[in-house]
């Protein structure tokens, strides 16, 4: 009997001693948590690449992104063909393509020429410089088109471009007032891409004269709106705007 209550305080002892030792072991914090494994040199590191400059172009990249140009300063940006030109100058309205009619009722006339008059024909598929005037002098140069496969009278074919040139430096009390989709007389070279954002193509003639040039769509690169600029003054000299039909 004696020997009995002699184990059972033994154990009594060891079981007191296990239960201790356990109460005090220290609280595991990562119990529950999903383990991570460590990240290796290439995860720390900024995820993509840096875009691979092509342009050699260091005037507009003052002004655009240039790694979004190509070795030619062309960029994959585009107008759509969803996008609609709207013009104004000298307080007329615009827009491209636009019938001859709509030109001559709106004050507009041919200038005197010794090559062009509206009854002149025009080959089929074929483009005509001419300038067009207002009684009060102002100028507009435009280019028609004769979309059809028969040659027409001059006066039937369509104004497919116009370039409207921007005399507010030259005469800033008596200047033509110019508005094409939100670009003006006095906006800076940053404010025509914060308007009509990245251009499709960019050309310099100069370090006086570059030019900013708007593509409708990417399967049909002419120009919907050119932008001349001045990047030594930080201005616009003239805008263009054309649409072929």
């Amino acid at each position: 009997m004696k020997k009995r209550v002699n184990r059972l305080a033994l154990l009594l002892a060891a079981l007191l001693t296990l239960l201790f030792t356990v109460s005090c072991s220290p609280v595991d914090r990562n119990y529950g948590v999903e383990s991570k494994p460590p990240e290796t040199a290439s995860q720390t590191e900024s995820g993509a690449e840096p875009r691979k400059i092509m342009s050699s172009d260091r005037v507009m990249s003052k002004y655009l992104d240039i790694s979004l140009f190509d070795e030619e300063n062309y960029s994959s940006v585009y107008l759509g063909k969803r996008f609609h030109i709207k013009a104004s100058f000298a307080g007329d309205d615009f827009t491209a393509p636009m019938k001859f009619s709509a030109m001559i009722k709106k004050g507009w006339k041919l200038a005197d020429s010794e090559d062009w008059n509206e009854d002149s024909p025009v080959l089929a598929c074929e483009s005509v410089d001419v300038v067009f005037v207002r009684e009060d002098g102002k100028k507009i140069t435009a280019v028609l088109y004769n979309s059809s496969n028969n040659s027409v009278k001059l006066k039937k074919c369509y104004v497919v471009k116009m370039r409207f040139e921007n005399d507010f430096y030259a005469n800033p009390k008596q200047y033509s007032d110019l508005n094409v989709n939100g670009l003006n007389n006095k906006m800076a070279i940053t404010d025509i891409m914060d308007t009509l954002g990245t251009p499709s193509h960019f050309y310099g003639v100069s370090q006086e004269s570059y030019y900013l040039d708007y593509f409708i769509s990417e399967n049909d690169r002419r120009n919907g709106i050119s932008v001349y600029i001045n990047p030594v003054e930080d201005t616009i000299t003239a805008i263009e705007i054309s649409y072929y039909k």
